[in-house]
C-alpha cells in the first residue's frame, strides 16, 4: 500500500496550512473569495467531487469505525464523505449555510482560520509522533 495513515495526515495537514495561514492574514480577501465560490453552484459541486475524491482516499486506508488512532482517519473520511455528497446535491443550502455562518462577520472566519490551524497542527503531531 503506497499510502500510509500518516503521509495521508501529513497531507491533510499542509493542506489546511496553506489555506488557513492566508484565511488568518487576509480575512476580508479570503470573505470574498468564499462567498464567489460558494454563490457559484458549479463551482460548489466540483470542488464536492474532490472532497469526494479526497474522502476516498482516506476511507480507503481505514473506513471502519473502530479501532485506536486510525479511528482518526475514518471520521475525517466519512465527514469529508457526507459534506462532499451534500455540496454536490445541494448547492443552494450549502450557500445559505455559509453565508449564514462563515460570511457573518470577519472575526468568525478569522476565529474558524486560527482553529483550522491548530487542526492541523494537531494532525501533524498524530502523524509524526503516533502513527
Amino acid at each position: 500500500m503506497f499510502i500510509t495513515p500518516s503521509i495521508l495526515l501529513i497531507a491533510l495537514a499542509v493542506f489546511c496550512a496553506v489555506v488557513m495561514i492566508p484565511a488568518i492574514l487576509f480575512t476580508k480577501e479570503f470573505q470574498k473569495v468564499i462567498q464567489k465560490m460558494s454563490s457559484n453552484y458549479e463551482l460548489s459541486r466540483i470542488s464536492g467531487l474532490f472532497g469526494l475524491l479526497i474522502s476516498f482516499l482516506f476511507l480507503s486506508v481505514h473506513y471502519k469505525l473502530s479501532g485506536g488512532w486510525l479511528l482518526v482517519i475514518s471520521i475525517i473520511g466519512w465527514i469529508t464523505f457526507i459534506k462532499s455528497v451534500i455540496r454536490i446535491w445541494f448547492p443552494g443550502f450549502c450557500y445559505k449555510f455559509t453565508k449564514k455562518t462563515i460570511l457573518k462577520s470577519e472575526g468568525l472566519l478569522g476565529v474558524m482560520a486560527f482553529v483550522g490551524l491548530l487542526f492541523a497542527i494537531g494532525l501533524t503531531y498524530v502523524a509524526l509522533y503516533i502513527f
